[in-house]
């Protein structure tokens, strides 16, 4: 390796803030998306469709939701954003 290949090293740490900073923006702009209701929305489908989602194994316990007390789903919103990518490239039905 020449002396060359790391003088832009110096720029990491700006850019690593530049991207924490726009990833606060997004994050005021985005709606909640832990809900049932809240990812039907985001999803563009109905609630029932999320509960055939489950059923069918789309949405999966522990990888994209998990059970508040046992019962209430509250779902991860990494997990439903990568979700609704694969759903758009037509790897979900």
């Amino acid at each position: 390796m020449e002396l060359e290949d790391f003088e832009h090293l110096s720029l990491i740490p700006a850019l690593v803030k530049q991207i924490e900073e726009l990833n606060e923006r997004i994050k005021k702009f985005m709606p909640p998306i832990t809900t049932k209701r809240e990812v039907a929305k985001f999803l563009d489908v109905t609630p029932r469709t999320i509960n055939n989602y489950i059923e069918q194994g789309y949405l999966k316990d522990g990888r994209h939701f998990y059970r508040k007390n046992g019962k209430i789903l509250v779902f991860i919103e990494d997990a439903i954003l990568e979700f609704r990518d694969k759903r758009n490239k037509g790897l979900v039905r």
